[in-house]
């Protein structure tokens, strides 16, 4: 049985070309990858390796062995993962969401239905969000798109629209409304975990001009302090996240609005249906 790291350093080796490079990526010393990359030759019992000059490179043999090498380095880290996952799912219900707003609407009410779970949530993009629950990483997940994925259950949630913040003596204060465009010579303020509203900013405006706070105290510290502008969006401002002396005006552009959509694996539909209930009810009552 060939031992994982040499693998990683063969697959290493082949990515990086020469001993020299790959010794500095996995941190070892060069004569030691050398003498690794002897014994993997020697595990296999075929040559792997062209060797010229006090240089080695990878024969046609040597590059279908790191094929396969990368192949079980990814079944490795597969395995860890989903019997990681599978362990805290036991006494663990992580929801993923691609945004921080719903997450805060639903972990209550999932809270009152699984008191005997420890709840835990973190931001993540889409993609993320998908091959979580496929792996077990999450238990639920809160999309900004509705999933083209057979092995998901997906119910319509909540919507947002995020809003433009500025103070009262700001020149854009009077504003019925603004677009991306209207805006694209503002510096504004702007939180760094805010899921896939970042790229939203990213996309539409310069990224030069988003002054990003890694801390929401820093965050609201300045937005207190200076005329800067910031976001908002229509829910927080339902909720009571409204900021004095400041004006909100919504941001008309198709990109500034979102539907949410909680998402479970189809398997474990029943498992959550209350908590899919809740949504459902939340988007007859239009809230």
């Amino acid at each position: 049985m060939i031992e994982i790291y040499l693998l990683e350093q063969l697959v290493s080796f082949a990515k990086n070309k020469t001993l020299l490079r790959a010794a500095e990526e996995l941190h070892i010393s060069q004569p030691a990858l050398s003498r690794s990359m002897k014994k993997i030759e020697e595990e296999f019992g075929v040559q792997l390796f062209n060797r010229e000059n006090s240089k080695i490179s990878l024969n046609e043999t040597g590059k279908l062995a790191t094929e396969y090498a990368r192949r079980v380095l990814e079944a490795d880290r597969e395995m860890l993962e989903r019997v990681i996952a599978f362990d805290r799912s036991k006494r663990t219900l992580c929801v993923g969401s691609c945004a921080p707003f719903p997450t805060g609407e639903l972990i209550p009410y999932i809270q009152e239905y699984y008191i005997d779970m420890a709840i835990t949530s973190e931001i993540a993009d889409d993609d993320r969000l998908i091959s979580g629950l496929k792996n077990g990483i999450y238990q639920l997940a809160i999309l900004h798109e509705q999933p083209d994925e057979k092995e998901l259950f997906c119910q319509r949630y909540l919507e947002e629209r995020i809003y433009l913040s500025v103070p009262k003596e700001h020149p854009f204060a009077k504003k019925k409304s603004v677009s991306f465009d209207d805006m694209k010579e503002l510096r504004m303020l702007v939180a760094r975990n805010i899921g896939f509203w970042m790229n939203v900013c990213k996309n539409n405006l310069p990224t030069d001009n988003l002054l990003i706070q890694n801390s929401l105290e820093a965050l609201y510290e300045l937005i207190y302090a200076s005329s800067l502008p910031c976001f908002n969006s229509d829910r927080m401002i339902e909720r009571g996240s409204d900021m004095p002396e400041r004006v909100n005006i919504p941001i008309t552009d198709e990109d500034a609005h979102t539907i949410y959509y909680i998402a479970c694996l189809s398997s474990e539909r029943k498992k959550y249906s209350s908590v899919f209930n809740v949504a459902r009810s939340t988007v007859i009552r239009g809230e």
